[in-house]
């Protein structure tokens, strides 16, 4: 409590930001220059918007799932079907390195099955969404005027994609459930991108910040490819293409990072100027590139070398 006070003070005081009780405005400027986003128009559950857009509940989430990982993540996981296949099991139930391989009971194929297929539904429905408020902002104005949002026109269909898109965030946590239930551990990579992304997120949507369609235009593009690719491997299918899938992913954060560093840094004056949309934006960068180097790190250790040597080595002996 003594530490809140003195964040408190602090704020205030430097700052110049008001910690109020409505849970909405933990960095609202006092002179009410940070935008908020209001309540999107035809969302499902409306009387739930006043919960999931006060700061406290992706804090308190992001938290929680971080402290749930860390104490059931099993200290020597099981591999799943697909790297096992990718590396060359010995024996029946055993990959080369001696590691268990997660096997799937026919409920929990259905459960990976059905999962994968609502988030590829939604992404795809998110991405076509967002597909047609761009046509309908590049047909009515400038491109300057569309790409700045000068009129507020392109939040209006943003706002509600984002704010799904921000919600989606604590669905795909399902994902690291999955996991758990199989016996496999969550990686670094998998619990920091979804405990990053619920905050993100919420800071993009809740100050109004509308480069956040960079995020969510590319993401729901990615994954509408990457959740029909696990739902194929969910019922045994093999698909080719899984480190193009990755290499996606890296490519969209770098794009991304251009595209909000050129309205951070050298749009033209007017376009993107609001104090707590720039914090917000500001935030996803800073979340994203520790993003970028552990997914580098995964198409290293999945796709590098190293699995190359020792696939040969693994067809050798088998000659």
């Amino acid at each position: 409590m003594e530490a809140f006070q003195l964040l408190k003070s602090l704020g205030a005081q430097y700052l110049n930001l008001n910690f109020d009780s409505q849970g909405r405005y933990l960095f609202r400027n006092t002179e009410d220059t940070w935008t908020i986003a209001p309540q999107p128009d035809n969302i499902l559950y409306p009387e739930t918007f006043d919960f999931f857009v006060n700061w406290r509940t992706p804090v308190v989430a992001a938290i929680l799932y971080v402290l749930a990982v860390v104490a059931l993540n099993p200290k020597k996981g099981k591999v799943s079907r697909v790297v096992a296949a990718d590396s060359a099991p010995s024996s029946k139930g055993k990959t080369s390195s001696s590691q268990e391989i997660a096997e799937s009971s026919p409920f929990m194929t259905a459960l990976v099955l059905v999962h994968n297929g609502i988030l590829c539904v939604y992404s795809a429905w998110t991405f076509y969404g967002m597909f047609l408020a761009w046509k309908h902002s590049f047909e009515t104005q400038s491109f300057k005027d569309a790409v700045c949002d000068k009129d507020g026109s392109f939040w209006n269909q943003l706002g509600y994609y984002s704010y799904y898109f921000y919600l989606s965030k604590y669905y795909e946590i399902v994902d690291t459930i999955i996991i758990l239930l199989k016996g496999r551990r969550s990686s670094l990579l998998q619990t920091y991108h979804h405990a990053g992304a619920i905050i993100t997120m919420y800071l993009g949507y809740n100050f109004r910040a509308h480069p956040i369609w960079i995020f969510t235009t590319f993401n729901s593009f990615v994954h509408t490819i990457m959740y029909a690719y696990y739902a194929a491997t969910s019922i045994g299918l093999k698909p080719p293409g899984k480190k193009y899938i990755t290499s996606m992913q890296i490519t969209q954060f770098w794009t991304g990072i251009a595209l909000a560093l050129w309205y951070l840094l050298a749009s033209p004056k007017g376009c993107f100027e609001n104090p707590g949309s720039r914090f917000a934006i500001w935030s996803v960068i800073v979340y994203v590139l520790p993003l970028i180097a552990l997914f580098l790190s995964f198409a290293r250790q999945t796709y590098g070398k190293s699995k190359s040597t020792n696939a040969a080595a693994q067809a050798k002996k088998v000659k």
